[in-house]
């Protein structure tokens, strides 16, 4: 009678049978603090009630709202001076289980430096960005070899980027979508917005060709659910209270995959159990499976970041820098955004799926899908907390 019970629940929070509650949303279940808050819609002035004035600290401060894989935060600087710093990754924060090459991980270096220049712009300073000024690092150098060295200069010329401005609501939204298709003119518009890239993005919103892309999309998942090394990796990064979410100020939450009120509710009195039986339980799976199908099939438009030529570690920084860019043009536009790269990752049985998309998309052998992301329309909000900058200081 258990298991039927708990099956008929999750069925219904999957179909959506389950209605929010505003008021219970607001008094029971909000688990945003003030500080994540004031932190995402005001970094420079976050950076300011905690005593830090200077401009490179406020730099770093709203830097650390950069998107990174499963909010693990895998940065580490040294302030080299007061216009100079060294960013570093941080090797306890690799993600091998789905990323063995460690591709994601120097996508989010790059985002970092993409918000970094973009705050320094904001605050009046040029900016010089040199990539690993000591050589390459490697997994096993993370902590000797910097990633990049990144210089600020007061500027001469009042010109300015304004993607500063999509910064407090620039956050991965996994909720499902609502509304129409993203519009030929709204992606133009984005393009624009967003300003030069150093490489490919590929939109797709004809409905026709969502339809073929979304079921790989949405098998890709399910394989990476069913997979234990990956299931186990999401597990150890797994939240579920409200102290050990911001305790830990990392990882994946439920509140971060798009529920809130009764339905959160439900999900974390009834069906998150991080003991590994439960978790790698074929009732959990397909729970996970189902949630993520509703917001897959929500999508409304999708968008590729294509490399063709080297994919390499200076590749893969500079999608970064170009993802954090189109985040931000997205949130200015109030068009809402959730990467979904479990069928471009670097492992024999998520490639497969890789296969079948550069087909579809008639790609060149040589290029590379680096990124991929689903575009949509909602109102959901919700703040992944981030670590006090002390944290990431080497």
């Amino acid at each position: 009678m258990k298991l039927t019970r708990k099956s008929f629940l999750w069925n219904s929070l999957a179909s959506g049978a389950l209605v929010s509650l505003s008021a219970l949303q607001n008094n029971l279940y909000a688990y945003s603090t003030t500080d994540a808050t004031l932190h995402r819609q005001d970094p420079l002035g976050f950076a300011e009630s905690l005593g830090l004035t200077k401009p490179i600290d406020q730099i770093l401060v709203t830097a650390l709202l950069a998107p990174n894989s499963h909010n693990s935060q895998p940065w580490k600087i040294k302030k080299v001076s007061d216009s100079e710093f060294l960013l570093f990754g941080d090797k306890e924060k690799q993600l091998i289980e789905i990323d063995s090459l460690n591709r994601q991980f120097f996508h989010t270096q790059g985002c970092f430096l993409e918000l970094a220049h973009l705050t320094a712009d904001k605050l009046m300073f040029d900016t010089k960005i040199t990539y690993f000024p000591k050589g390459k690092p490697e997994p096993k150098t993370f902590s000797n070899l910097p990633v990049a060295k990144f210089e600020i200069f007061p500027k001469t010329k009042c010109v300015h980027d304004f993607l500063f401005a999509g910064v407090p609501n620039r956050r991965m939204n996994r909720s499902v979508y609502s509304g129409n298709l993203i519009s030929k003119e709204e992606i133009e518009d984005l393009k624009i917005l967003m300003g030069p890239t150093k490489h490919k993005l590929l939109f797709v919103n004809d409905p026709k060709q969502l339809e073929s892309i979304l079921p790989i999309l949405d098998a890709a998942f399910a394989m990476e659910t069913n997979r234990t090394e990956s299931n186990e990796l999401n597990r150890k990064w797994f939240r579920v209270s409200k102290e050990d979410i911001y305790t830990k100020r990392d990882g994946l939450t439920l509140e971060g995959n798009g529920l809130s009120g009764i339905k959160l509710w439900f999900a974390k009195t009834f069906f998150v159990d991080l003991s590994k039986e439960s978790w790698h339980s074929e009732s959990a799976k397909e729970a996970g499976i189902q949630m993520f199908q509703k917001q897959v099939y929500s999508s409304k438009a999708l968008v590729f970041f294509i490399t063709e030529g080297s994919d390499e570690e200076r590749t893969w920084i500079e999608t970064g820098r170009d993802f954090m860019r189109l985040t931000l043009a997205c949130a200015v536009r109030e068009v809402a955004f959730h990467t979904m790269n479990q069928s471009v990752e670097d492992y024999p049985e998520s490639r497969e799926f890789t296969k079948q998309l550069k087909t579809i998309l008639g790609l060149k052998s040589k290029e590379q899908i680096q990124l991929i992301a689903r575009m949509g329309r909602s109102s959901y909000e919700y703040n992944s907390p981030r670590r006090e900058l002390s944290s990431f200081l080497i």
